[in-house]
């Protein structure tokens, strides 16, 4: 025996032996079982949108051994090659549901493949919008129905159908139909209550597609219809019912009040001899006194009072009321006092209520009521002058009274309301007056959605008044709360601070909608836990169903497991509205599980080689190994 070296009986020796070769086979196995792993090829692009008709190309490509691969597709299929490289190629694209893949035979293993998503798409071939069951000028305060009609448009999810009124966006309609991917026809529609200051309004809709940072760029052109001119049918309404004038060598009374139809004028006054017709008297000669002017169209009337005074000593009323005008709250007190400094033969006061007789040797006199309840209460000031003559002066009074009650309520429906679908909420405002200051107003949350005022200058008793919202709610809306006020604008003169705003108690609204998940594919790699998440919001809550080959029972939550195959899982959400799915695509880790192989088989055969050199060199030269 050799020095250095120690014994090592013949059986060992082959141990050691067959161990060596067992690393290297370990080595061998690696390598190949790693191939196998390995189901690995990339697309390129890995989703394609493309136009109707348009081309597309598409090219699969991988960096292993294989017995073959291709593209399966009802068009452009490329048939099994023992290339790279192959390219799915259409020159005129005109299948609206193509579901190109390409597939791999790897030298080990089952055969892979890989769906590539496809979005065919067409901008529409026309969108117009019409009234509907309407011809002709619309009515101040009237509801309306605006349809907007698009044409030949696809994907139909991807559409979004917005509504304008000049440059100001007004509403916006989705499309939830996730399963329809070939051309539709949309109907949208919209609901107004027009106003005069939407007469000569243009309405006009368009219809966006909206592809993603994937779609064509720049983005496909947007399509508007023609612009809807809107003419608007309103009744004459003048900014304030009384204007005083102090007369000079020229008078002017201007009547004029913007109305469609253009008002008929007429006027009435002690001091006119002649029937006028035009909305403006001018004239040098007119006396002091009350002109009344009366604006009308088909819709409705509205007068105006002009008071005339003189100017100077000539003055035909030398009597002044403190303050000039009173809003009292119905109920309340109110006094004013009435002054001259001339001498006179008696001056009083007229009034249903604190009436004050004539007096003759006072200056100032005083209308008081403590506790005023007469609506339409027209009280005036009087003086007789010493040249005989009696002149007057009138008490503008308005008489206010708030809402005994505000409430708010749905038309005709209970209980949950349906995403897209039309409702029509109501707000009563009991016992209010003056009506023609009233202004009812809408809200979700703290968003003004739409307000109401009244033209009725006549009225000037308690009302009860309805004004109703027409709403179509979406998903967004589930949870939101509408309500409505009821705001007295008294103006300046009005009670300081202004009279409390009387608001309805909200109304909780629940919203029904179907499911829809922000994506309809998601590829997930294995790793030791795979989480397949399908939870997606609905109302009521959605039911789930999974569907996949590799899966053996059925599940009705999201997946979580680590014994889950590679391959395609579709999880179907559903509730009473409809139904939305999603496809998980589970890949294995591929190359970081081919490598992981290989290392460990690489490590294990350099540390048994390792032994075997050191075994080798403390043998002697007669050793079998």
């Amino acid at each position: 025996m050799q020095k250095g070296t120690f014994p090592l009986t013949t059986s060992s020796r082959v141990t050691y032996m067959r161990l060596t070769l067992l690393g290297v086979f370990f080595l061998c196995f690696s390598l190949l079982t790693g191939a196998e792993a390995e189901c690995s090829f990339q697309l390129n692009p890995q989703r394609v949108v493309v136009r109707y008709g348009g081309s597309v190309e598409v090219t699969c490509n991988t960096s292993v051994s294989h017995k073959g691969m291709g593209w399966e597709a009802s068009e452009g299929r490329v048939s099994k090659t023992n290339d790279s490289l192959i390219t799915w190629r259409v020159s005129e694209l005109k299948e609206w549901d193509i579901k190109p893949l390409c597939y791999i035979n790897p030298n080990k293993g089952a055969q892979c493949l890989v769906k590539l998503p496809v979005t065919v798409y067409k901008t529409p071939d026309s969108v117009s919008i019409s009234t509907v069951n309407h011809t002709g000028p619309m009515k101040e305060g009237q509801q309306y129905e605006l349809q907007c009609d698009v044409h030949d448009v696809a994907p139909v999810q991807n559409l979004t159908v917005k509504w304008y009124k000049g440059q100001t966006l007004l509403h916006q309609t989705n499309f939830s139909d996730t399963e329809n991917k070939t051309l539709v026809n949309k109907t949208v529609t919209l609901l107004i209550r027009p106003d005069r200051a939407d007469d000569g309004a243009q309405y006009r809709c368009e219809a966006e597609l909206d592809l993603g940072a994937e779609g064509p760029q720049p983005p496909p052109k947007i399509n508007s219809s023609e612009p809807l001119n809107v003419e608007v049918y309103y009744k004459p309404q003048h900014s304030s019912s009384t204007e005083t004038i102090i007369k000079d060598d020229k008078v002017m009374l201007d009547c004029s009040v913007k109305a469609n139809p253009a008002p008929d004028y007429t006027w009435s006054s002690d001091h006119l001899n002649l029937n006028i017709s035009s909305s403006v008297i001018k004239s040098s000669a007119l006396s002091p006194g009350k002109y009344t002017c009366n604006a009308t169209n088909i819709l409705g009337s509205d007068s105006k009072v002009f008071i005339l005074k003189s100017t100077g000593a000539e003055a035909e009323c030398p009597l002044q009321l403190d303050p000039q005008r009173v809003v009292v709250r119905y109920g309340g007190s109110v006094e004013v006092n009435c002054s001259t400094s001339v001498l006179h033969n008696g001056m009083g006061w007229e009034a249903s209520e604190g009436g004050v007789p004539k007096t003759f040797n006072k200056s100032l006199i005083t209308w008081r009521v403590i506790k005023l309840t007469e609506w339409d209460i027209n009280p005036s000031c009087y003086i007789n002058l010493n040249n005989s003559k009696q002149c007057q002066i009138e008490l503008p009074v308005i008489f206010y009274k708030t809402p005994d009650s505000v409430s708010i309520s749905t038309v005709k429906h209970r209980g949950p309301m349906k995403e897209g679908q039309q409702y029509e909420l109501q707000c009563d405002v009991h016992d209010v007056a003056p009506v023609q200051y009233l202004t009812v107003k809408w809200y979700k949350g703290q968003t003004l959605l739409h307000q109401t005022n009244f033209s009725d200058t006549e009225n000037k008793t308690l009302v009860n008044k309805t004004v109703t919202l027409l709403i179509r709610p979406d998903r967004d809306d589930d949870g939101a709360q509408y309500w409505c006020e009821a705001e007295l604008d008294l103006g300046a003169k009005g009670p300081q601070p202004p009279p409390k705003i009387n608001s309805s108690e909200p109304l909780n609204v629940e919203v029904y909608y179907k499911p829809q998940h922000s994506s309809s594919t998601e590829t997930i790699i294995k790793d030791d836990k795979v989480m397949l998440d399908c939870s997606v919001k609905a109302n009521p809550a959605p039911d789930y169903t999974w569907s996949s080959d590799q899966l053996k029972k059925t599940i009705t939550s999201s997946v979580k497991s680590s014994e889950l195959s590679p391959g395609k899982y579709t999880c179907t959400a559903t509730n009473i509205l409809g139904s939305d799915s999603k496809v998980f695509i589970l890949k294995s880790t591929e190359r970081t599980t081919f490598w992981a192989i290989v290392l460990t088989g690489v490590v294990v055969a350099v540390a048994l080689i390792i032994a075997y050199l050191i075994f080798k060199f403390k043998f002697s030269k007669n050793s079998l190994i």
